[in-house]
């Protein structure tokens, strides 16, 4: 009985090690991938979920992402463009214009943020594999490591073995609200112009700069 309970033990240590090296390999390869890769413009959808009230708020429209540290969201009521530096987010419903610089602790969930901080600070497991279309896909889900504290409290990634793209990122807050947000329509060869990743508001918005 001794002896089995000590191969069932040797048995998970060695699954264990096996799929964490498969995680890494994974994250090294979605890393590999983005870090090689200057252009990304795709259609997004966001379905933000709120713990409290169980009330959805779904978001439409298209990103664009520029050296990893650069990018644009565009949707019918937002606008976020960041250069890197600056952060103009345009709300169209109140024709408000916040201008603030790009902060490392903010709430905000950068691209580079997800593949190359994240990983550092927070555990990885692969929680599943499955086949779609004829694809492989794996999911990864990032836990904090013990001590580590901020406004995302998990987040899983959802990337195509094929081609290492990530094509949904679910992230859960320390509130419990959920975000899910699937891309679609990826296009990785189309150089985008830096006009692009600065942000000129419409006649009559009210301008709050933040950066005083």
């Amino acid at each position: 009985m001794k002896i089995y309970k000590i191969c069932l033990v040797l048995l998970a240590v060695s699954l264990h090690c096996i799929f964490a090296a498969d995680v890494n390999d994974i994250i090294k390869n979605i890393q590999k991938t983005y870090d090689k890769m200057d252009n990304l413009s795709a259609v997004f959808s966001q379905v933000e979920t709120f713990r409290l009230t169980g009330s959805q708020n779904e978001t439409i429209g298209r990103i664009y992402i520029k050296d990893g540290e650069k990018y644009r969201f565009e949707s019918e009521d937002q606008v976020i463009v960041t250069d890197g530096k600056t952060v103009w987010t345009y709300n169209a419903i109140s024709k408000q214009l916040l201008i603030d610089r790009v902060r490392k602790n903010s709430g905000a969930l950068l691209p580079r943020d997800m593949l190359f901080k994240y990983p550092k600070t927070h555990l990885a497991a692969l929680i599943n594999e499955e086949k779609l279309n004829g694809y492989t896909y794996y999911t990864v889900r990032l836990d904090p490591k013990e001590g580590v504290r901020g406004f995302i409290k998990n987040l899983k990634i959802r990337v195509k073995k094929k081609n290492w793209l990530v094509d949904e990122i679910e992230t859960t807050d320390q509130n419990g609200n959920t975000s899910i947000f699937k891309i679609t329509e990826i296009d990785t060869k189309k150089n985008l112009d830096d006009k692009l990743f600065k942000y000129q508001p419409p006649e009559g918005a009210q301008i709050v700069d933040m950066r005083k």
